[in-house]
C-alpha cells in the first residue's frame, strides 16, 4: 500500500479512528544509550615469592619446599590468576586435578611420590597441607586463589581441616601411575632413608612460611 492510498483511507475513516500517519521519513532515528567502556586490566609482571631457584630434576632428596606466589591481574570485574608449567612452575603440567565436597573432618592425601612434583593451590575455601620432609613435620594453611605449595619428590603430604565449600586445585609433574606413590608412612619412611643414606647430602634448610 503505498502513501496515497493510506491518505485516501485517512479521509473515509471517522476523526476519533484515525490516529495519525507518520511517513517513515519523519522518524528520528532511535537514539541508543552510549556503551560505557571500562579501562581493561593493567598487565601484571608474573611474580613468585623469593627467587625459586629450583634444581634440574629429577631432584635429590631435600628439595625445597615453596610458596609460590602466581600473577594476579586486578579488575573490577573480578580478579585473574594463571599458571603456565615452566615459567611459574618448575616443571611443565601433565596433569591436573581438584578436590571439592571434601567432609567435615575428612584427611585427604597421604601419600608421596617417587618422581612427580606438585603445587597445590586452595582455588576456594581453606585447607591445612602437613607435609613431611623425612626428617620434620611441618604445616601450611593456604586460602589464597593466587598462592600454591610447591611440593617437589619424595615428600609426605596430608590434607586436612577444609573448610566448607572449599576447593583445592592441584598441578602435576607427571600423568598418573599408581606405582608412582608410596602410600604407607613407613614405606615412604625406608625409602627415604636408603635413598638419603645413598645420595643425600643434607637436609634443607627449612621450609618457608611453615609452622612448626
Amino acid at each position: 500500500m503505498d502513501v496515497s492510498h493510506l491518505l485516501c483511507l485517512q479521509k473515509l475513516l471517522p476523526a476519533a479512528n484515525r490516529g495519525t500517519i507518520v511517513s517513515a521519513e519523519s522518524i528520528a532515528p532511535m537514539k541508543r544509550n552510549p556503551r560505557v567502556s571500562h579501562p581493561g586490566p593493567t598487565p601484571v609482571i608474573a611474580t613468585s615469592s623469593g627467587s625459586l631457584a629450583f634444581p634440574p630434576r629429577p631432584q635429590d632428596l631435600g628439595g625445597q619446599v615453596s610458596i609460590i606466589e602466581f600473577p594476579k591481574v586486578a579488575d573490577h570485574r573480578g580478579n585473574l590468576s594463571f599458571v603456565e608449567g615452566g615459567r611459574h612452575l618448575p616443571y611443565l603440567i601433565k596433569r591436573a586435578y581438584y578436590l571439592y565436597d571434601v567432609p567435615a573432618g575428612a584427611v585427604r592425601g597421604g601419600h608421596a611420590h617417587k618422581i612427580c612434583e606438585e603445587c597445590i593451590i586452595a582455588a576456594s575455601g581453606s585447607f591445612t597441607v602437613v607435609i613431611d620432609d623425612g626428617l620434620s613435620r611441618k604445616e601450611y594453611f593456604l586460602n589464597r586463589p593466587h598462592y600454591g605449595l610447591y611440593i617437589p619428590r619424595m615428600v609426605w603430604r596430608e590434607l586436612e581441616n577444609f573448610s566448607s565449600g572449599s576447593i583445592c586445585l592441584v598441578f602435576s609433574s607427571e600423568e598418573y601411575d599408581e606405582s608412582d606413590y608410596y602410600r604407607e608412612y613407613d614405606e615412604f619412611k625406608a625409602a627415604f632413608e636408603r635413598e638419603r643414606g645413598s645420595s643425600f647430602s643434607g637436609p634443607s634448610s627449612g621450609i618457608p612460611g611453615a609452622k612448626t
